[in-house]
């Protein structure tokens, strides 16, 4: 084992917390997401209807992560804020068993992402405060890969319960005890002690955010490319994929997230975060062509495969860039912008592509998502510097 990459016993006992939370909470979360297509277009929904489902959710969480992050430094502490974002989304995710329009479908996953939004800043900086420098790609790689884990349990426990006949609403209803176990690992395992890094107390940079600008604009245009969740799902269903086979695929794309998360983390602490971030935003190009000209269900299996390499490459290597230039007293509102400017393109996008998906059909929409991708690449090239590079001028 490299220098770079500590065993399991160098984290702190918080990271691992977090990350089993992370893991309950996605297990419930995704026992309803690789449902939702076929569940809306059951209620006559359409494309644009999938792309405010997801788009909105997502403008709902950019608010709140901004506020939330700021919040929770000026207060000094992170837990609270955390506690009551997990178990918000976990009382209100459940309520998808009771929608009746594709409104109320809307208005209850923006709910759920609500807690998303009050919660996930203040998780980061929490994160990054307890670790030292150079681990700091793998601890949220391992936060990543749990939470990715997590997602493909709950993947297929949704397969399974409608395998045996469940109704969507029934396998809805019981996401919410996944959720509450979450809920009380992070009440009882988590604990805060200090803001201050454990290497002792980080200055904040002034400028933190300023310097930060490039890497946020590439974010705007890869969570732009990259929020097509739903919409591979619905490509899959097009081509002809089950509705009993959807969560299936959806955990095909979470193995690979939750197997690699961590080891491409740690990858970035050694070879640095924009080679490894900018190997995801390629493949991610790729992935989407992929999408687009794909002809048969066959080809859903392998591209799904391939598509869980964006996050995994990008997840960590991201938020460890951000660490890395922001001390402990301004991470949870530099996380909370980061956070929100994912979450304001992560509107944009999948309103946009539903638009080119009714308008073009499917292909329309997934090269406009891969041109996108590779916009990022470049300006990730060509405008931002290595974490820790000296400022010019």
């Amino acid at each position: 084992m490299t220098a770079t990459t500590p065993p399991r016993s160098r984290l702190p006992a918080t990271v691992w917390a977090l990350a089993w939370v992370s893991f309950f909470t996605d297990l419930s979360s995704e026992m309803i997401v690789p449902l939702l297509p076929a569940f809306l277009a059951g209620l006559g929904g359409s494309m644009v209807a999938l792309g405010l489902l997801q788009g909105t959710s997502e403008l709902v969480v950019a608010a709140l992560k901004l506020l939330s992050g700021w919040l929770s430094d000026r207060q000094a502490i992170k837990k609270p804020w955390i506690v009551v974002g997990y178990g918000l989304s976990t009382l209100l995710r459940p309520l998808f068993a009771l929608v009746q329009t594709p409104l109320q479908a809307v208005l209850v996953r923006s709910g759920d992402r609500l807690g998303k939004g009050l919660r996930s800043a203040p998780r980061d900086a929490l994160i990054a405060n307890c670790v030292a420098g150079p681990h700091r790609g793998a601890a949220f790689g391992v936060q990543r890969a749990m939470d990715h884990a997590g997602a493909l349990g709950g993947a297929l426990v949704a397969s399974t319960l409608v395998w045996w006949g469940c109704e969507l609403r029934t396998v809805f209803a019981l996401s919410l005890l996944p959720g509450l176990v979450a809920v009380l690992v992070l009440v009882l395992g988590v604990r805060e002690r200090s803001a201050a890094s454990p290497g002792g107390a980080e200055a904040d940079p002034p400028g933190a955010l300023r310097r930060l600008l490039p890497l946020l604009l590439v974010v705007v245009f890869s969570a732009i490319g990259g929020a097509v969740d739903l919409f591979v799902l619905a490509r899959a269903g097009e081509l002809g994929v089950p509705t009993a086979q959807l969560p299936l695929l959806w955990a095909v794309l979470h193995l690979v997230r939750s197997v690699l998360s961590q080891p491409l983390g740690a990858l970035s602490d050694r070879l640095g975060q924009r080679r490894v971030i900018g190997t995801g935003l390629f493949v991610n190009g790729l992935v989407m062509l992929g999408f687009a000209q794909a002809s048969s269900q066959v080809w859903m299996w392998p591209l799904f495969a391939v598509h869980g390499l964006h996050a995994a490459f990008t997840e960590g290597a991201e938020r460890g860039y951000l660490a890395a230039q922001s001390g402990a007293g301004r991470r949870g509102r530099v996380f909370g912008v980061y956070h929100a400017v994912q979450g304001l393109s992560a509107f944009a996008g999948p309103v946009l592509l539903g638009l080119l998906w009714d308008e073009g059909g499917a292909a329309t929409a997934f090269v406009a998502a891969a041109a996108v991708s590779l916009v990022a690449l470049v300006l990730l090239i060509g405008i931002v510097p290595a974490a820790g590079a000296p400022r010019r001028g």
